[in-house]
Formats: C-alpha cells, sequence, structure tokens
C-alpha cells in the first residue's frame, strides 16, 4: 500500500513537472515569436501556456507578456516607414554622449536627488529653469520627477504627472525649450515590451500633462527604445534601440524630419521587421553635414588603439547576438516539433558550445577598453573638451556622431520637502472596509482602486485599511482609499497602490464630500 501510495505521488509530480516544462517551453517560443514580429503567432503560444497552469506568478507574466503582444498588434494598423539617413551603434553605457546637443549638458544628478548608479544620467543644460529626470522611488522603480529654480535654490522634486507614472519604469525625459513636450520611455505604460517612446504634451487648460502617447513602429519596437531628441537645426529626430543588437549596446538611429509621417497598416510579420530594422538609404545628398559635427578622427596611436578594440568589442557583440538569435530559431523549430530532434538538438547544442568562447573574447576586450579609459583619464589624454579630444564615428560615410564630454556632477541646493502628512491608510495582513465613509469638507482626494458590480470581498482589498465603499447612480459599488488635502500627496501614493496589484488605479477628487473633476480640484490648489 505504501509503494502504491509513493508510486501515485512520483506519477503526481512527474506530470507537474511536465506541465511546467511544456509552460516554459510554450513562454519562450511566444518571446521568440513576440521578438520576431509574429504577434498572433506569439499570442497563441502564451494562451496555450496560461491554460497548463495556475501558478499565480506565471499566470501573471503571461498575463502582461499576452498584452504586450495584443498591443504591438494594435499598433500595426498605423505603422510609420519614415526615411532613415544613418544609424551607428554605440555601447549602451554612454550612447547619448553621441547625440547633437550641447557639450556637457548630460550629468550626474546629486545623490539627493537620485541615490542609485545604474547608468540614467540627467540632460541639464547650464542654465536652465527647470531640471526634469528619472529617479527611483521607495521601491526602487524609476519614476519623472521635477524640479525648478528661482535662481538661488532648487524646489523639493516633485513627481511630474499622475499620466506619467507607471508601476515600471520611466527613464530619459526629454523636455522640449518651451517646456510644452516631453519624449520618454517607459517599460511599465501600455507598450509592446521593454522600454518604448512616449509623447506627452503639456494641458494648459487641465494644468496637467495628457495622456501619453507611444509612439508606435517603428520608433517603438518589442526591444528597448530610447531617447528620441531632434538635431538643434530641426532637420532630423534620432532615437537608440537595441531591436537589432546585444542588450548592452544600442543603435542611434538619424531619421529625416518631416512635419506629417503617414501611417499604414502593416500586418505582415515580414514586411514589419523590415520597416523595423530602420536600414539607412545609401543618398548621401538628402543630407545635411551642418546638422552634426564632421572630421577625420583624431590620429594618435593610443586613440586609434582605443578605437579599434572598440570596433572589436562591438563586432563581437554582433556576432553573439547572430548566434542568439539563431538559437531563439532553432528553440522554436524544436517547439514546433515538426522536424527531426536529434539533429536540432545537435544544432542547438553546437551553437551554445560556439557562443562560450565568443563571450570570453568579449569579456577581455572589455576589460581591455576599459583599462584604456582608465588610463586616459589617469593621463588627462580624453577630456572631450576640445575638438582633437573627441571620438567621432562614422567620418568617411554619410554622417559622423561627434562624442561630447560628460558635465560635472550636479551640485544643487534643494529645498527641504514639505513634511508628510499623515498616513490615512495602512497595509496590513488583512483589509478593513472604513465605517463611516463621511470625506471632510473642501477639496480632497483619493486613489479609485477599482469598480465592482457586486460587494468586494477582504480578499480583494488586498489589506487596505481604511477601504471606502460607495454605491453610484449607476448601480456600482467605487473602492477607493486614503484622504489627501494635495494632489501631490496622493501622487506619492499612487505607484505603490498600483504595485499592490491595482495597476489600474487613479486618484479621483471631492469637494465638500461630492465627485468633481480632478482639474479642477488642481486649479483650485
Amino acid at each position: 500500500m505504501f509503494k502504491r501510495a509513493v508510486s501515485i505521488l512520483l506519477l503526481l509530480f512527474s506530470a507537474a513537472a511536465g506541465l511546467r516544462a511544456q509552460t516554459d517551453s510554450l513562454l519562450a517560443a511566444g518571446d521568440s515569436l513576440h521578438r520576431s514580429y509574429r504577434f498572433e503567432e506569439a499570442l497563441e503560444k502564451y494562451a496555450r501556456a496560461s491554460a497548463l497552469t495556475t501558478d499565480a506568478d506565471t499566470v501573471r507574466l503571461l498575463r502582461d507578456r499576452m498584452d504586450q503582444s495584443q498591443n504591438a498588434l494594435n499598433m500595426t494598423d498605423f505603422c510609420a516607414d519614415p526615411v532613415v539617413v544613418a544609424r551607428e551603434r554605440f555601447s549602451r553605457k554612454d550612447f547619448f554622449l553621441f547625440y547633437p546637443l550641447k557639450n556637457q549638458t548630460w550629468r550626474l544628478p546629486p545623490h539627493s536627488l537620485d541615490p542609485s548608479d545604474d547608468g540614467f544620467p540627467t540632460y541639464a543644460p547650464r542654465g536652465g529653469q527647470s531640471l526634469c529626470f528619472s529617479a527611483p522611488d521607495g521601491t526602487g522603480v524609476r519614476n519623472l520627477y521635477v524640479s525648478q529654480t528661482d535662481g538661488s535654490t532648487w524646489s523639493a522634486p516633485a513627481l511630474m504627472d499622475e499620466h506619467l507614472l507607471s508601476p515600471g519604469n520611466e527613464v530619459f525625459p526629454m523636455l522640449s525649450e518651451d517646456g510644452k513636450k516631453l519624449t520618454f520611455s517607459s517599460d511599465g505604460l501600455h507598450g509592446m515590451g521593454g522600454y518604448d517612446l512616449y509623447t506627452s504634451t503639456w494641458n494648459e487648460e487641465a494644468h496637467a500633462w495628457d495622456e501619453p502617447v507611444n509612439m508606435g513602429f517603428p520608433f517603438s519596437s518589442p526591444g528597448d527604445d530610447f531617447l528620441l531628441v531632434d538635431s538643434p537645426d530641426g532637420r532630423y529626430t534620432l532615437f537608440a534601440s537595441n531591436r537589432d543588437c546585444s542588450r548592452d549596446s544600442v543603435y542611434i538611429y538619424v531619421i529625416e524630419k518631416q512635419l506629417f509621417i503617414p501611417r499604414v497598416p502593416m500586418r505582415d510579420p515580414v514586411a514589419l521587421a523590415r520597416t523595423a530594422s530602420l536600414h539607412p538609404l545609401n543618398d548621401p545628398t538628402r543630407l545635411d553635414h551642418r546638422a552634426a559635427v564632421s572630421g577625420e578622427a583624431p590620429g594618435n596611436d593610443d586613440t586609434r588603439r582605443y578605437m579599434q578594440m572598440t570596433a572589436e568589442a562591438r563586432a563581437l557583440r554582433d556576432s553573439i547576438y547572430r548566434h542568439e538569435r539563431k538559437l531563439d530559431t532553432l528553440r522554436l523549430r524544436l517547439t514546433a516539433g515538426t522536424e527531426d530532434r536529434t539533429a536540432l538538438t545537435s544544432a542547438i547544442a553546437d551553437r551554445e558550445a560556439a557562443l562560450a568562447p565568443l563571450r570570453h573574447r568579449l569579456e577581455e576586450t572589455s576589460r581591455a577598453v576599459r583599462s584604456i579609459e582608465q588610463s586616459f583619464l589617469q593621463s588627462g589624454v580624453v577630456t572631450g573638451t576640445n575638438r582633437a579630444d573627441r571620438e567621432f564615428v562614422g567620418a568617411r560615410s554619410s554622417y559622423t556622431f561627434s562624442k561630447n564630454a560628460p558635465g560635472a556632477k550636479l551640485t544643487l541646493k534643494v529645498e527641504s520637502a514639505p513634511p508628510a502628512a499623515a498616513p490615512t491608510f495602512q497595509v496590513g495582513p488583512i483589509g478593513r472596509f472604513a465605517q463611516d465613509t463621511t470625506l471632510p469638507e473642501g477639496f480632497v482626494y483619493q486613489i479609485l482602486l477599482f469598480t465592482s458590480p457586486r460587494h468586494a470581498t477582504l480578499d480583494e482589498i488586498k489589506g487596505l485599511d481604511p477601504v471606502y465603499e460607495r454605491l453610484t447612480n449607476a448601480l456600482r459599488y467605487t473602492y477607493s482609499v486614503g484622504v489627501f488635502r494635495t494632489f501631490d500627496e496622493a501622487l506619492q501614493q499612487l505607484n505603490p497602490i498600483r504595485q499592490l496589484g491595482f495597476p489600474e488605479a487613479e486618484i479621483i477628487a471631492f469637494l465638500d464630500g461630492k465627485p468633481i473633476a480632478v482639474s479642477l480640484a488642481r486649479r483650485s490648489e
């Protein structure tokens, strides 16, 4: 009897392990299809994987993947086909220095504004009155903040707006000179995976930023897309992406700026991949070199060796990337089960074996590059302040990228943040509904969690205490939390609430207990 019970347990364990392996295989296949712009097929793989698992974390992951593929599929109805005049590959750690911006404008913020050190510098031209930057909140997620100066001190950093906030990260904000247009990247807003590019416009009437708009194909992609900037003369738009290279590097694309780029449907994966690759036109006559710094690379031996080593590192990354993409294809074919498994398994093993020495060589080359950079810094050879010291890329092609120097770390005299208001809710092991839902007189804000046609359960409010339940005229129950006297107080708590499990949470406003538009309440402040 005991042996029979053990046998049954082993069979159950084996079946569960088999389902997990099948789920993981379908998830990997869906990811490969998504990266190949085959979004409908990716959705089908994710749906099949969802039917095989009840694990909460896996279900949540698959739901996110399905949302990304569906978002991408929706965006294929509005695809642009811009004129690409140049592209060049750079390291992700300093690609922003090759943009046609003023020298020494990329600077590290003071530790008081951003205590992290993860490669997201701040664009801070000297003499600016506003500082727009990305920094981690208390949970480690990067949000967009703004600080302004009166000439002597800077205001305490404030979150930019509710619409610009997501459960994910927002990075590389770029504010137009008139302060009316914002572009940034986010991996938490409704996108197609990785960091997508977004734009938002300042709404004077609402005194708020409008809902950000995903820039869509081919500016956004299943990869990471960063830092969209117009050249100073308005002739070109530049942005960076790792869609066709390894994750530690990016291509900077130079696109001919047009007042209007037609948007057309494009569902064919091959056509999508071709458009998203953004291959440059081989037509130098379309370029105006005044938009970039031109000239030959410096001729000293140390600099030539440095550039040779960085070129070798880029070539190795390209080779590794091609092997990884081929591995993705082979694994996808293995999952499909229509070809000889033994041959495919052998081919996968060969590719994996070839990757090891390439990665080792890349590690050695990267170590050598870092060593040269360190010697440059110690000897003062590369200062980045003079034309002769700059690194030039693409000088013999149709467009020249010139490397700017990073600016000195920011030193700002920042006002102390106002004392935090006393908390009006808490999170515990068991949630609780408010016995009295009366709100204070005057303008107040709350965070709306969700609405429901029925009474919510304690499990659904996820330990929040107290939660306000109200029945609306539409016979739906609303559930909200917190009582805040200012919009900024509510905004500070919005992301933690979303990360608690309420991704659609939003700020609502009341006047003397009656619901009003948030824009009206904000204007009253």
